[in-house]
């Protein structure tokens, strides 16, 4: 590709995503400008008054939908777009979705940072909007579903309790929290997605990582390692409000990092000689993503019916039609979005 200037600013919106990010999310450049601000800059007073704002006054926004008055302009930043040009990003509508109802997306796969559900649902830069009026997706944590409710003993409420995630992480980073909640994305707690789904009106979504970050350990080259048997959180979830289900499959969502993946981990480290040639290659692009394209096709929405106290044979059945729904997205789209004779996809 020649060297332009969209290219350019592609490439370093794509630099500001993962390594400011980064930096950010482990609370180390929050740290470093708000000690900065403090010690040396006469603006220690706001730093004061950030700080007391943050933890006295708006210590209940990341389990509110973040920041509703700045989501539209947050989420139409052009920054977004250069991002999605990068590899690119394509949003596929399927079916209409009724705004006067809550939805719960469930997107897979996980990828190695979700990069399709961070640019493709919960930004513009795809016209969201415009495909899906009056539908506002809230992004949720990746783990906020790696929890069994199968087992009948525990519940979601005890599991989402003793989650301690990333994403949790995120949110409390210090300026990097204001970023994320202007953006409208939510806490990993039941209070946080009930709250979403049933007090901030008709249209207000989530959008759910199901597989989490064990999805990243089976990611393969043109290939699907979906961990969805034992993924039921979001199901009872869905069953106890009532809200209808959203299948979503990124098409192209693993070959992004292809250098490091593909094969079982015996076969990729068996040959410390072509992993380290695929290390010092990435090296080159500074371990960047490659530039192949993501397909996000949102499916038909999965009717359902509220049932306060659901039943395991509730939930199994439930649970059984998402994954054949799922696996009648990916069959009906693949040959479009993903052609390549080794595709494949494995639900396990």
């Amino acid at each position: 590709m020649p060297l332009t200037i969209d290219y350019i600013l592609q490439t370093l919106s794509i630099v500001l995503l993962y390594y400011v990010g980064f930096l950010a999310s482990t609370h180390l450049l929050g740290i470093f400008t708000l000690y900065k601000l403090f010690f040396y800059t006469p603006l220690w007073p706001v730093v004061l008054l950030y700080l007391s704002w943050t933890y006295l006054i708006e210590w209940k926004t990341p389990e509110r939908g973040g920041r509703d008055l700045l989501i539209n302009f947050a989420r139409r930043l052009s920054v977004f777009k250069y991002m999605r040009d990068y590899f690119p990003i394509n949003l596929v509508k399927t079916s209409d979705l009724d705004p006067q109802k809550n939805y719960i997306f469930g997107y897979h796969p996980h990828g190695a940072l979700t990069e399709g559900a961070s640019i493709g649902l919960n930004t513009e830069a795809c016209g969201f909007s415009e495909k899906f009026p009056g539908i506002i997706p809230h992004l949720s944590a990746h783990s906020v579903v790696t929890i069994n409710l199968g087992v009948k003993s525990v519940s979601l409420d005890q599991w989402l309790s003793g989650l301690r995630t990333a994403p949790r992480r995120i949110l409390t980073a210090l300026l990097y929290r204001d970023i994320v909640l202007a953006l409208g994305v939510i806490d990993v707690t039941r209070d946080s997605l009930e709250y979403n789904l049933t007090q901030k009106g008709a249209g207000h979504s989530v959008v759910i990582i199901v597989g989490g970050q064990a999805e990243i350990r089976e990611m393969g080259f043109d290939s699907y390692v979906l961990i969805m048997s034992r993924r039921k959180g979001f199901i009872k979830l869905a069953l106890q409000l009532g809200c209808d289900l959203v299948p979503v499959f990124a098409f192209g969502q693993n070959n992004l990092y292809h250098h490091f993946i593909g094969g079982s981990s015996c076969t990729r480290y068996s040959r410390p000689q072509l992993w380290f040639r695929n290390f010092t290659s990435c090296l080159g692009t500074c371990f960047l993503p490659g530039r192949s394209p993501i397909n996000v096709v949102v499916g038909s929405p999965i009717s359902v019916s509220k049932i306060e106290c659901p039943t395991q044979e509730d939930i199994d059945k439930l649970h059984e039609r998402y994954i054949d729904e799922l696996k009648g997205l990916y069959e009906k789209y693949k040959d479009k979005y993903h052609p390549s004779e080794r595709s494949e996809l494995l639900i396990v």
